[in-house]
């Protein structure tokens, strides 16, 4: 299949706060003859604080330098051009059954990338992206880039020189906190959809539509702490990618974790709670995903059953070994012990009614 021109058809990602909204017009106002460079810098700083344009003449929307932590939707650009017709189109489908990549990413995203990769190496279809045994001959490179106020950006489809960028900005977010792992694993599957040559949806909540919103889109339910949605490539998006590159769709289970889930805890005891301090004392593990911790709940109830909502919440750490409720409780109450990993998810709590 020969190559096409479209080394330069590129998609970028923006964020867009949820009050300050700022167009490419405000640098024009800037640079005007009619400004000298201190009352020039403190007007445009004003505009940029307080003015909302209602129209703006920019293909981009990448609108402002938020930081990478903010929870705001991140806008997809409407700034691909080209592939109208379906043979343009088809010119950009990559010939064989894999795309070989190399990366230069820190350590801290590895978990957002290798899950972006596996979401569509797992999807069922015949095109797979696979690390290049030589670097130097990668088909796509995928690498921070300086991209100014985008939070991505890709090249479209089969081109010399493919690659996903994720902003510099995000090299100072916390890799660690659940949102901007999901945010940034939905940013490089989204460009690598765009890799593959996929053009954006009007489907709202769908990996190539315009609008990322990991918060909107409940991508990680409030009710299933430490998981996050497992099905980033919509079924239709699927549906496409599978009749283009072939092979069979394969959907995944409903919720899939963020993080490992640590094994349950054992030899958990009981002690007090008559008139003294209820003491729960466990067997250290010997190994425990980073971050993890002993959650401790108790509530009052004349049966013990899954804790409810409104259960009192403490944490012990796990090495400690023992945990004592800082209370006398008066009466029989529940209390339960449970390994969690750093975003609260874990097996099965061990629970016991106590001073009845």
């Amino acid at each position: 299949m020969p190559q096409t021109g479209v080394a330069g058809l590129v998609h970028r990602i923006g964020t867009i706060p949820p009050v300050v909204r700022l167009s490419h017009d405000w640098r024009v106002i800037h640079q005007s003859s009619t400004f000298r460079l201190a009352s020039g810098l403190l007007i445009a700083l004003g505009l940029a604080l307080t003015a909302m344009p209602a129209t703006a003449a920019v293909r981009t929307n990448a609108v402002t330098a938020e930081t990478a932590q903010d929870r705001s939707p991140v806008r997809l650009a409407a700034d691909t051009a080209g592939a109208s017709s379906a043979a343009r189109r088809a010119a950009y489908l990559w010939a064989g059954r894999r795309i070989t990549y190399r990366e230069t990413l820190p350590a801290k995203w590895s978990w957002s990338l290798s899950t972006a990769i596996a979401k569509w190496n797992g999807a069922g279809g015949e095109m797979r992206f696979v690390r290049a045994i030589r670097p130097a001959k990668a088909q796509l490179t995928i690498s921070y880039g300086n991209i100014g106020d985008a939070a991505g950006l890709a090249t479209v489809g089969r081109t010399r020189h493919a690659f996903v960028r994720l902003s510099t900005r995000y090299s100072s977010a916390d890799s660690l906190d659940a949102h901007n792992r999901v945010e940034v694993m939905m940013i490089f599957a989204h460009e690598l959809g765009h890799v593959l040559g996929f053009q954006h949806s009007r489907t709202p909540c769908s990996l190539m539509g315009p609008v990322l919103d990991v918060e909107g889109c409940d991508m990680i339910p409030s009710q299933s702490p430490g998981y996050y949605r497992c099905r980033t490539i919509n079924a239709g998006l699927l549906a496409r990618f599978v009749r283009i590159y072939g092979g069979r769709a394969k959907l995944p289970a409903s919720l899939c974790q963020i993080d490992t889930i640590p094994a349950p805890l054992t030899n958990v005891d009981f002690a007090g709670g008559e008139g003294s301090p209820v003491t729960i004392s466990w067997g250290p593990p010997t190994a425990v995903p980073s971050g993890s911790r002993v959650r401790i709940r108790s509530w009052q109830s004349d049966e013990c059953g899954p804790a409810p909502s409104w259960a009192g919440t403490m944490f012990a750490p796990v090495r400690d070994g023992v945990w004592q409720d800082p209370y006398i409780e008066e009466g029989s109450g529940c209390f339960s012990a449970q390994l969690v990993n750093r975003y609260g998810a874990g097996r099965s709590a061990t629970t016991r009614m106590m001073g009845s």
